[in-house]
């Protein structure tokens, strides 16, 4: 029989990471309970809920009996003119994180792992960002996490609870629907083109290493609140799209358009409001978007295993497969 410390409620677990976590967790001895919104959601071992994060009277129902949360839901990967639906995220990612506090805290549960993302620090002006750095965060996105963070240290600060917030740099791997996945693409396509020399600098973190990192955390509770960036080493966006071109087996692009002009470019279309987000998407390309995760790997004798050529195989793999999105 499994011990009562060893339930386990993960949220999102049939999404993206979710799935990943419940995998790692059932094998790794945990009884897991799963909640998700889709009723179709099934995993071999694994006790399936179906309830929406605005559903209070779901989620108490969901924590009880269980001595640990991981919550991994949340809405990402929306694009065009619902990226700048800002209550739309909030439901999601604020108000839906502070509901599953509440419902937590009122079923005793002690330990709480909170997913979130670097993007709540927003344009990093410096090389490397770690956690003591200022939060700015700017899109719809990075700001509802943030507030969605805000919301569990604030509940969790009231109760006797252990909190992990793990800030995750891009997290790509099998069923990414993210901008790894749209340059794969683009790349297969033969639709890109260099935008620069392509020698700033990428945080990334395949999925499986991400999961990892959440079980580890959840293994070994905090006391109190703290905060970690997660991610592997940084690499060139050179290397990444060379990479990518390897395991497609294409040629490397050589055409490039020179940054001026696409800096010009981006300028004209943000003063019109920047309606296909060129200007954003560029920043997004061209900016060093590194994070130290050193932190974490220190605390918790965390590695990440899975280099970047497995885990770039692992998502062109699923995304050439015959049943992909």
């Amino acid at each position: 029989m499994t011990s009562p410390s060893k339930r386990l409620l993960i949220t999102g677990c049939s999404g993206f990471l979710g799935s990943a976590i419940a995998g790692l967790a059932r094998d790794a001895g945990w009884k897991v309970r799963g909640l998700s919104l889709s009723s179709s959601a099934r995993i071999k071992g694994i006790e399936m809920v179906v309830a929406d994060l605005g559903d209070s009277a779901a989620l108490h129902k969901a924590c009880e009996g269980v001595s640990a949360v991981i919550h991994a839901a949340g809405l990402a990967h929306v694009f065009g003119s619902a990226a700048r639906d800002l209550a739309r995220f909030r439901a999601v990612n604020e108000i839906g994180t502070a509901n599953m506090m509440d419902a937590a805290v009122r079923c005793g549960v002690s330990n709480v792992v909170v997913v979130s993302s670097v993007s709540v620090y927003g344009s990093y002006a410096g090389r490397v960002c770690n956690e003591a750095v200022h939060c700015n965060p700017e899109t719809c996105y990075a700001i509802s996490k943030r507030q969605g963070e805000l919301r569990a240290i604030e509940r969790a600060a009231k109760e006797d609870i252990s909190l992990t917030i793990l800030r995750f740099a891009t997290i790509y791997g099998a069923g990414d629907q993210g901008n790894v996945a749209k340059l794969i693409r683009a790349l297969d396509r033969g639709r890109f083109i260099w935008p620069g020399p392509g020698n700033n600098q990428k945080s990334l973190i395949c999925k499986e290493d991400a999961a990892h990192a959440c079980l580890v955390a959840l293994e070994r509770p905090v006391s109190g609140t703290e905060i970690f960036n997660v991610s592997a080493k940084p690499e060139s966006m050179r290397m990444i799209v060379s990479t990518i071109c390897q395991v497609l087996g294409r040629p490397v692009p050589r055409l490039a358009i020179p940054l001026v002009l696409l800096r010009t470019a981006a300028a004209a279309s943000e003063r019109m409001g920047d309606p296909g987000q060129f200007g954003q998407r560029l920043r997004k390309f061209i900016h060093d978007d590194v994070y130290d995760g050193s932190r974490f790997e220190s605390t918790f004798n965390f590695h990440p295993t899975i280099t970047l050529f497995e885990g770039l195989r692992r998502e062109v793999e699923f995304l050439k497969a015959p049943t992909a999105p």
